[in-house]
């Protein structure tokens, strides 16, 4: 599916201070009643600067996510049980061979680049030492994917190439690990590995608080993952930095790390449904923005957000944050596939064909998005 622009609009908590109308003391108003009114009046006052300081407490909120939420780049590919990569099938001229839908045909025994697919999502801080919560189909983006069911089916087995977070306070991407994912639902743990986050990790919604139908939520992410980072940047910055990376957007994603412009994006709605599994809002989103935290307006994390409705993005869907809790408290299952990025397989692949390149194969680069009533991203 071919992804569309969708400009985010920032959570603005609009409110308006009650009037009070003019009054005058009333016949047989009697000392105790003074004293009862200016209880009253200081309640009212404090009611008053409690709402005034939430436009504050709402940026405050933003700020400390933003910091918290780390964009995260992947690229894997196909093994078989010898260590063999897909690789492109290659005419008798040398040039890739496509079926008839315009997919690249790949194959173990073929003598082109390695093919690798790109992807990216969003993950974010839940504590000091490094965790991070994310979608499956994040941390597993082979999971329930039609796309690698064949291959799976075949024996095949995935292997990371890159699996690299970005977080604001670094100029560059640290290697992650998976630690566990959720036997049904759409949520994993992952981990940084050698550095530490120094962001204040998200706070995350206590058992005894309860969402409700109706109240604001925003959402923070990288929604089309690159594209909308870069849709902020001036004009001459935009094409400056096309020029320099090209189609590589891991460079593209380094570039930006460097200048500290790699933000994610706010976008704010209300929360319409509250399920067992699943919280439905309507706070935009769209592919890339996966794994992102759902906050309410105090900044307490309240879900997951996991995907959209195609074709009426009116109705996006997260999981709620307590599934969360419980990977953090050592529930779920670890991981059956790979767990850390495994970059020797295309240095060796190199080694024994010079000169290939690593493009990816499928009709697109998967943007780390669950699109209900639709066949992929």
């Amino acid at each position: 599916m071919r992804l569309k622009y969708s400009l985010p609009y920032i959570l603005v908590a609009g409110l308006t201070a009650p009037m009070l109308p003019g009054c005058s003391i009333l016949p047989g108003w009697n000392g105790k009643g003074t004293e009862t009114l200016r209880l009253k009046v200081q309640n009212l006052e404090a009611r008053l600067q409690a709402l005034d300081s939430k436009p504050d407490q709402v940026s405050e909120a933003v700020a400390k996510a933003r910091a918290a939420v780390a964009f995260l780049w992947g690229s894997y590919t196909f093994t078989d049980s010898t260590g063999r990569p897909l690789r492109h099938v290659l005419d008798d001229a040398g040039e890739p061979i496509s079926d008839a839908q315009g997919v690249p045909l790949v194959d173990v025994t073929g003598k082109g680049s390695v093919a690798v697919t790109q992807y990216s999502g969003t993950a974010f801080l839940v504590d000091g030492k490094g965790h991070l919560l994310t979608n499956r189909h994040v941390a597993e983006p082979w999971w329930e994917d039609e796309s690698s069911a064949p291959l799976l089916a075949a024996g095949l087995r995935p292997v990371f190439i890159q699996l690299r977070a970005f977080f604001q306070e670094r100029s560059d991407g640290v290697p992650i690990e998976v630690l566990r994912v959720d036997t049904e639902l759409d949520v994993a743990l992952v981990r940084t590995v050698g550095w530490i986050p120094g962001a204040e990790p998200l706070s995350v919604l206590p058992y005894s608080e309860r969402v409700q139908e109706g109240q604001p939520v925003f959402l923070v992410g990288y929604p089309t993952g690159l594209d909308a980072v870069v849709s902020k940047l001036e004009y001459k910055e935009q094409a400056e930095l096309e020029k320099a990376t090209g189609s590589n957007d891991y460079a593209k994603a380094l570039i930006l790390a460097q200048r500290k412009e790699l933000r994610p994006s706010i976008t704010g709605g209300f929360l319409w449904e509250v399920l067992p599994n699943t919280l439905v809002y309507d706070a935009h989103t769209i592919g890339g923005s996966s794994g992102g935290p759902v906050l309410n307006r105090q900044g307490r994390v309240i879900g997951i957000n996991a995907a959209y409705l195609s074709g009426f993005r009116a109705i996006n869907y997260g999981i709620p944050i307590r599934f969360g809790r419980e990977l953090l408290q050592g529930r779920g299952l670890e991981p059956s596939g790979p767990t850390r990025e495994a970059p020797k397989i295309i240095q060796e692949s190199k080694g024994n064909h010079e000169g290939s390149l690593i493009t990816p194969f499928g009709s697109a680069v998967n943007s780390g998005a669950w699109i209900l009533g639709d066949s992929g991203p």
